[in-house]
């Protein structure tokens, strides 16, 4: 049952599975309201995934977005990149910083790791499990600029509350999300 259901049994999970009951223990996963305090102290650094799509956008805008925003405003000149490539970088991060912006990587790094957290800490394991599923499922590509910044919102917002609802709901809010749309290039239709 925890191999199947979980990312792997924790130390003393398989003689407290045992002396709960597997349907008792089934029943409790399926319920996904096990406290998570451990790891609700690990995401907590993770202040991306708080924010709304918008907030993303403007937060973590991609690299051409920057380049666009600093030549506009005569930080920095576009011809530096084939002249000095290190002051060209230097420019970019010095106006990024100033205007409080932050490279797109982080959003990801933040979105990756905190998967990775959940995985190994929550208690809610089969909760989970199905968020990996359904995401995987209703798949979305981080390498598609687009759509990129939309997906931890789109997990957050989208599967994870669905996981344990009907089919038909998990699919119509998949179908409307805006990365989704984004990825399939459906807001133009």
């Amino acid at each position: 049952l925890l191999s199947r259901f979980t990312y792997g049994a924790t130390p003393g999970q398989i003689d407290e599975v045992v002396n709960m009951g597997l349907e008792k223990w089934f029943e409790q996963q399926l319920n996904g309201s096990l406290q998570d305090d451990s790891l609700d102290q690990r995401l907590a650094q993770y202040d991306a995934l708080k924010l709304s799509n918008e907030q993303i956008a403007n937060t973590f805008p991609r690299p051409g977005q920057i380049l666009r925003m600093a030549v506009k405003e005569g930080r920095v000149d576009k011809d530096s990149v084939k002249i000095d490539k290190k002051e060209y970088r230097d420019q970019l991060k010095a106006y990024m910083q100033e205007k409080g912006l932050r490279p797109l990587q982080e959003l990801f790094r933040q979105f990756i790791n905190q998967k990775v957290l959940r995985a190994a800490y929550s208690n809610n394991q089969v909760q989970e499990m199905l968020t990996d599923f359904w995401f995987n499922h209703f798949n979305v590509s981080i390498t598609k600029n687009d759509c990129a910044e939309f997906i931890p919102n789109y997990e957050r917002d989208v599967i994870r509350p669905n996981v344990f609802g009907k089919f038909e709901n998990l699919l119509l809010s998949t179908a409307k999300s805006p990365a989704m749309l984004l990825y399939l290039d459906n807001f133009t239709s």
